[in-house]
């Protein structure tokens, strides 16, 4: 496999692909995202009948259930009820979408490599594979602590585990002060790096762009080449990204899966085609795997199997789907196959929309502004939706580039002054 990173101040995209070239996985980090796992202090604005939502910063806001406990900025515990104006510590566990506000929780979380720290807990809890020996053995670590134990515990010296709790704890105090208004806290490890340390084994080659990025990936002993230039277009980046949002995906039969985003559920269209129903079916239920993965679906799904729905025909499908982040709930009267995956990033639909149209231009001429050469002067001209989203990396742009850049609001969408550089490979 190999794994190909690009960034820029306002858009960063990690691209995974299997030995045939195909892309299997797509992450995107977009400037100022509430990323699930971030955490924030965030302020009570409005009570709604279900739960709050909160103030985060930099006008963004998120959703919670009531609460019957939550922690204040300075890290005590508060088990009053929750009033307007009351400043707490949120985790995002659940990602924005076109219709609805990020979801956050009081359950806030410091994830480590083999435990995760868990402030608001008073007792150790355990990965599903490690055996009951091992959680014995560990629990000794934490008796009376919120750590949650990940399944690298189990082959880990309990000092390292140990000086990796210690390290944790520390880290949550230094984040913790009682002055602090809303803004972010703490972001999760960046896209690259997880997967680069997710796929270690199976990864014959990582390319990016980003110095920084590929400085700390040498260091771990990753495969990395840094690039300075051209990464976008050489690895044909814009290219995997239309087949991620593609809604029709082919199956080696002669059929085709289509796949759509409703903002109800996901739904999954299974067609024959010149192959038949059974053939169809039967490669439908890899392929539904691996779009689920590819456009980073997640929530309620269903699946439309083609031909006549015999539960006893689809009972021997659902043995295909088995997968450790599908649940499967059962079959529909109409012969509907119903699941969830947990939703933990915004799906390509999502980020991909018509609606995100303005966003992914403004993402396209800040990428170009990053990679360009010294210019006297660069004047932009877009819609002020755009320019909107540009001013947010004006400064950065600015200092990389040593020149100005002037922004005006047109209808056409222009950039003056640029000199693009041919790729260099370090």
């Amino acid at each position: 496999m190999r794994l190909v990173h690009s960034f820029s101040p306002f858009e960063e995209i990690c691209v995974l692909f299997d030995q045939s070239d195909r892309p299997l996985e797509v992450s995107v980090w977009r400037k100022n995202d509430l990323q699930t796992g971030a955490l924030y202090v965030a302020q009570a604005v409005r009570s709604v009948a279900s739960g709050w939502f909160l103030d985060v910063g930099q006008g963004r806001s998120v959703y919670v259930n009531h609460l019957s406990f939550y922690v204040r900025p300075d890290g005590t515990l508060c088990t009053n009820k929750l009033t307007q104006g009351d400043r707490l510590i949120v985790r995002i566990v659940r990602p924005e979408t076109a219709e609805k506000e990020a979801e956050a929780s009081s359950k806030v979380t410091l994830p480590g490599q083999r435990v995760v720290l868990m402030p608001t807990q008073k007792t150790p809890s355990f990965s599903r594979q490690l055996d009951q020996e091992t959680a014995d053995r560990l629990k000794l670590l934490a008796p009376n602590e919120g750590v949650l134990f990940r399944t690298a515990a189990r082959e880990t010296d309990l000092e390292n585990i140990s000086a990796e709790i210690n390290a944790l704890k520390k880290q949550w105090l230094s984040l913790l002060s009682e002055d602090k208004g809303p803004g972010v806290l703490f972001q999760p490890i960046r896209d690259v790096f997880r997967c680069a340390e997710k796929y270690r084994a199976q990864l014959a080659e990582i390319v990016t762009d980003d110095a920084s990025a590929a400085a700390r990936l040498k260091k771990e002993r990753l495969p990395v080449t840094f690039e300075m230039q051209g990464v976008w277009e050489k690895e044909r980046m814009a290219e995997a990204l239309d087949t991620a949002a593609a809604v029709r995906s082919a199956l080696p039969s002669g059929g085709f899966l289509m796949t759509e985003q409703t903002a109800a559920c996901v739904c999954f269209d299974v067609n024959a085609g010149s192959g038949g129903a059974a053939a169809a079916n039967e490669e439908a239920c890899a392929e539904i795997l691996r779009q689920i993965r590819l456009k980073s679906l997640g929530g309620q799904m269903i699946i439309d199997f083609a031909g006549r729905k015999e539960e006893k025909v689809i009972r021997r499908l659902l043995s295909k789907l088995k997968s450790e982040k599908v649940f499967i709930s059962g079959i529909s009267s109409l012969g509907l196959v119903e699941l969830t995956v947990e939703k933990t990033k915004r799906s390509v639909f999502d980020l991909f929309s018509a609606e995100q149209r303005s966003v992914r231009t403004a993402a396209e001429i800040i990428r170009r502004l990053w990679f360009a050469s010294a210019s006297p002067k660069i004047t932009i001209s877009a819609s002020a939706e755009v320019l909107n989203s540009v001013r947010s990396c004006v400064g950065e742009l600015e200092e990389r580039l040593g020149t100005e850049i002037k922004l005006l609001v047109s209808e056409t969408v222009k950039a003056e002054g640029i000199k693009d550089e041919k790729a260099k490979c370090v």
